[in-house]
């Protein structure tokens, strides 16, 4: 028993003092799925998939007839003005009657036997040598008249592929805990399950940064590629330069010459600052004193693209992606759900939040992926 005497004041005597704490618990780390947001779970339709579900989503691709190739010939047209044959490296994309353009020379394609062609010179332009692995462009078809249908080069179709990728959290309360009355908390096996489905979910929308793409086995989890397993034709490395205006139109120009169309840039927090820096003067505002600072949420490129940008927290700060929409979205093979597992120990609840999910990222050519950024310049 302790005795004191004197003024009481709320420095001693604290055991009865109740405790002023908040009736809500704050989480510190927000809710953040930016790409699920803007990308979806449930792109079954729009990717047109059938025999759903399915553990390996298959796409099929094709292309049209390739339109240029290169030179293959170290002495034909690097020695004479004259020479009418010559090989070069893919011959199965011409066809007779093909007008051809090497350099400033324009050719007219009259036989074709594996991968040499044969051709009468300088149907345009000036005849010239021409050196090796030189680019050969088709750009024209001149059949001559009452001539026999000849045979014609075509594509196969092609396949891509991914695998969908099991999330899962185990859920466990012991009995006594689950008695407690508790501030913040109404139910905790609720709570509890509230808090893991947030938790997945984040998961979730890290896959399209992080993941690798696995068959899986019996001791080996089956996973699903991100973004970079498939994106490997416009990709560029600015090795820790800063990023600039000209990067960004680069890389959009990049996918339109191949064939793409992007519609979205995902990027950290450093580079959408860095946007918006760099299109600050290129803004039309309305004036008010009261605030300062600007936000870009969009651009318009150069050869008429119109870009939205995506701040996600979760994206790598280092790099930026460039996505046509239509041909990348999240596919569900089981949608998370939660399930009892029975009872296990001195537990109120045992179980689990499951499910499983894949990525689609088809027509690769049509996006690209900035890396190496510099995050300090």
């Amino acid at each position: 028993m302790a005795y004191q005497s004197g003024i009481l004041r709320s420095y001693s005597n604290t055991e009865p003092h109740k405790r002023s704490v908040t009736d809500r618990i704050i989480m510190a780390d927000p809710m953040s799925i930016a790409m699920i947001n803007v990308l979806g779970l449930d792109n079954g339709s729009k990717f047109s998939f059938v025999n759903t579900p399915g553990t390996k989503y298959e796409w099929l691709q094709d292309t049209y007839v390739g339109r240029s190739t290169t030179v293959n010939d170290a002495t034909s047209l690097t020695s004479a003005t004259s020479a009418t044959q010559f090989t070069v490296t893919t011959g199965a994309m011409f066809q007779i009657g093909d007008v051809i353009q090497i350099d400033d020379e324009y050719m007219w394609v009259s036989a074709i036997s594996t991968n040499t062609l044969t051709v009468t010179r300088a149907v345009a332009g000036t005849q010239a040598t021409h050196a090796n692995s030189v680019a050969v462009y088709i750009r024209s078809r001149a059949r001559l008249e009452g001539a026999d249908a000849s045979d014609s080069p075509s594509v196969e179709v092609t396949t891509g592929y991914n695998y969908s990728q099991i999330f899962q959290k185990t859920i466990e309360v012991a009995r006594s805990n689950a008695k407690l009355t508790n501030y913040g908390i109404s139910n905790q096996v609720e709570r509890e399950i509230d808090k893991g489905m947030d938790e997945l979910m984040m998961l979730l929308a890290l896959l399209p940064y992080h993941g690798y793409r696995s068959a899986g086995s019996a001791t080996t989890p089956r996973a699903a590629g991100g973004l970079s397993t498939f994106i490997s034709t416009n990709p560029s490395d600015l090795s820790s330069a800063a990023i600039t205006q000209k990067a960004i139109e680069d890389e959009i120009q990049q996918c339109w010459d191949a064939g793409g169309n992007p519609n979205l840039i995902v990027c950290g927090a450093w580079v959408k600052r860095k946007i918006a820096d760099m299109f600050s003067g290129y803004v039309r505002t309305d004036i008010d004193e009261t605030r300062g600072g600007i936000t870009i949420d969009r651009i318009l490129s150069p050869i008429g693209l119109e870009l939205d940008i995506l701040v996600d927290r979760h994206c790598p700060t280092d790099e930026v992606y460039f996505l046509d929409t239509d041909y990348v979205g999240y596919v569900t093979f089981d949608p998370f759900f939660e399930e009892s597992l029975g009872k296990v120990g001195d537990t109120e609840y045992y179980g689990q939040i499951v499910g499983e999910y894949g990525l689609v990222v088809a027509y690769e050519t049509a996006h690209s992926i900035l890396t190496s950024v510099s995050t300090s310049l």
